[in-house]
């Protein structure tokens, strides 16, 4: 039996996210979220079902709830679902001036997210600004390449949701390797996704690649965002704020960290976002 739901597409740096606006069922969201990126689909890169909220604090608020697709935290969709809320002009959005305030809980975060939104001289293109989780946890590893003798030097950032590996892509010479290593090794851990950030110093230039475990989806993407903010919290290394503008596949993402008593103690990142589309698809139940 076919089914009908509700969705929105948008495109945060090109890191295509499809948001399902309809009740979908924990059980059910993985399978709709692999069949909704296919290229015969809606087709992106990644999906939030939007859900009542869980804590406390989000019944308290009546926020609503995004989750996304394997439970992981993303913050291009978080900044992207915040610009929904503007474009959309849902009572969560607080509009002060010129400018929206939106608090809302997402899978992978422990508190609210908070996101400010303004919109642009296009109708359905918004600059959108989330202040994102503080990381967890921050080491240096070592990875040893199987059949070859040599070690990749790499930065483990664990973010709320998903952790990230930053690496230096001039170091790399086969990804397939690369990944199999790191995915062998994330597999004697608890996680939801993982990212391997081919980063390029000289030039500034992230390539993400996401790993996705309960769809079990592999993408190079076109922007990530929780990768931008892991790669930043990785470049920074003393006192005060640091800004960034990252240049990745799809475009640049601008990211802010602010260090204190050697701790980061603020992290928000920011581009714009496009409302791309608002329809029905079918799903085959």
């Amino acid at each position: 039996m076919k089914k009908k739901y509700n969705y929105v597409k948008v495109n945060p740096a090109e890191n295509m996210t499809i948001f399902v606006l309809d009740k979908v069922n924990r059980s059910e969201q993985p399978e709709m979220a692999d069949k909704l990126m296919n290229y015969n689909s809606v087709c992106g890169e990644q999906v939030g079902f939007v859900e009542s909220p869980e804590t406390v604090e989000g019944k308290r608020k009546n926020v609503i709830r995004l989750q996304m697709m394997g439970g992981e935290f993303c913050g291009n969709a978080a900044r992207s679902f915040a610009a929904c809320m503007a474009f959309f002009h849902d009572s969560s959005a607080k509009k002060i001036k010129k400018r929206y305030f939106i608090d809302f809980e997402m899978s992978g975060a422990d508190g609210l997210i908070s996101c400010e939104v303004r919109r642009t001289e296009r109708e359905n293109v918004f600059y959108s600004k989330v202040q994102l989780p503080m990381p967890r946890k921050m080491e240096k590893c070592k990875f040893s390449i199987e059949n070859k003798n040599r070690e990749i030097d790499a930065k483990k950032i664990e973010l709320c949701g998903i952790t990230h590996f930053i690496v230096d892509a001039g170091e790399i010479e086969n990804n397939k390797d690369l990944f199999s290593t790191v995915k062998r090794y994330m597999d004697g851990e608890k996680y939801d996704a993982f990212g391997i950030m081919y980063y390029n110093l000289r030039e500034c230039f992230l390539k993400p690649l996401v790993y996705v475990k309960a769809t079990d989806s592999l993408l190079w993407e076109k922007s990530c965002a929780s990768g931008t903010a892991a790669l930043a919290v990785s470049l920074t290394d003393n006192e005060g704020e640091h800004n960034y503008a990252v240049k990745q596949p799809g475009g640049i993402l601008e990211v802010s960290t602010l260090s204190k008593n050697n701790e980061i103690k603020d992290i928000t990142l920011s581009g714009p976002v496009e409302i791309v589309s608002k329809g029905v698809f079918y799903y085959c139940l």
